[in-house]
């Protein structure tokens, strides 16, 4: 259920969201300096001014609602790592099961899961798992364990954290991708959601890396207001592509 061309103007769904193998997507995209598919979801603020929370609640109502809607349907679960209370309010408003799991021996737990999970979501840095190397593999090799050939698992890596902090998102990448990699997770799609004033959202699928930091700076570089930026990572299960 990667990122693919919307049919949908408004920023609505469709009803069965297409489903592309790395495969598929390297064939029909034509992409530059890079080799995954980059799309820029510039989403406006038609909910108002967001509620007051912590600094480390990233993801902002309107990019919440839109992952609900394009990777899930009604019914499937949604597993928060991260406790984030948008993606909550977003998962009971389209009638989906809200899990939040912050402890990785739960995910193993059978009384857990009852209910097919379609979208796993983490932030990164992770919040409540030390950064190692190995731990990192452990809590992604964790996820994988629940993931079907339906479900993503999207990594969540907020500009706010990487100004807050001397890290570049490429230090973010170097550390995130290897760890992935050894957990048996294809990545395979990369958004970057922009949320700031306005009166409509528009998408641009197959954008090129230079379009791509330009809407990440766009925001950034605003004298009113900022808006909010998030690069969100998308990961499939390894043995989906067998």
């Amino acid at each position: 259920m990667t990122a693919a061309p919307d049919s949908t103007p408004n920023g609505a769904a469709p009803t069965n969201p297409p489903v592309h193998s790395p495969r598929q997507h390297h064939d029909d995209a034509v992409l530059v300096g890079s080799d995954i598919p980059i799309a820029i979801w510039r989403l406006d603020d038609r909910d108002g001014p967001e509620p007051a929370l912590p600094t480390d609640h990233r993801l902002a109502s309107r990019v919440s609602q839109r992952l609900i809607l394009v990777y899930t349907r009604p019914g499937d679960a949604v597993v928060d790592l991260d406790s984030d209370p948008h993606l909550k309010h977003a998962t009971a408003l389209t009638h989906r099961t809200y899990l939040p799991i912050t402890d990785i021996s739960m995910i193993a737990d059978p009384g857990t899961l009852y209910t097919p999970v379609s979208l796993i979501v983490l932030r990164w840095p992770p919040r409540h798992t030390a950064q190692t190397p190995d731990t990192i593999t452990d809590l992604l090799t964790a996820c994988r364990s629940i993931m079907t050939a339906d479900t993503c698992a999207i990594i969540t890596i907020s500009s706010a954290a990487t100004c807050a902090s001397d890290t570049t998102y490429a230090n973010h990448l170097d550390g995130l991708l290897p760890a992935a990699r050894a957990a048996r997770l294809n990545h395979v799609g990369h958004i970057v959601a922009v949320t700031a004033p306005g009166d409509s959202d528009e998408f641009l699928y197959y954008a090129t890396c230079a379009e791509a930091e330009a809407a990440r700076r766009s925001c950034s570089d605003s004298d009113t207001d900022p808006g909010s930026i998030v690069d969100l990572l998308i990961f499939i299960n390894e043995s989906r592509n067998d």
